[in-house]
């Protein structure tokens, strides 16, 4: 595993679990800024701007595909980067409709599990290096 590999899962992972963690413990603030966000066009387009913006950093630094660690990485670079461009070049309101189709509001504690072990799977992947 390169160095990159290691700093790129340490760094998700914290953030996936934080995330998760942050999604659980404080659903109502969650779900205003989901609301928030799915329905004013300029908060979906910053939404937008940044996930493209940390798909571009991880995979023009670490695109690689050796190992499931670093395919990992890569992977969730590359959903990123499409997740950010479909968001900022897709019509208003799609992401609302997304979030509607996912039953977030009822989802909530399943998307923060799925966070927080995707994080602790990335997190002591990168620190078994």
């Amino acid at each position: 595993m390169t160095p990159l590999t290691a700093f790129f899962a340490k760094f998700i992972g914290a953030y996936a679990i934080l995330a998760g963690a942050w999604l659980f413990f404080r659903r109502e603030a969650a779900l205003g800024l989901i609301d928030r966000i799915s329905n004013d066009p300029v908060f979906e387009s910053m939404i937008g701007v940044l996930r493209l913006v940390f798909g571009l950093a991880v995979i023009s630094a670490h695109n690689r595909w050796d190992g499931w660690l670093a395919s990992l990485v890569s992977a969730l670079g590359w959903i990123g980067l499409a997740s950010g461009a479909a968001t900022m070049f897709l019509p208003t309101g799609f992401l609302r409709r997304m979030v509607e189709r996912m039953r977030f509001r009822e989802q909530l504690p399943l998307y923060a599990l799925v966070s927080a072990l995707l994080g602790a799977v990335l997190l002591l992947g990168g620190l078994s290096a």
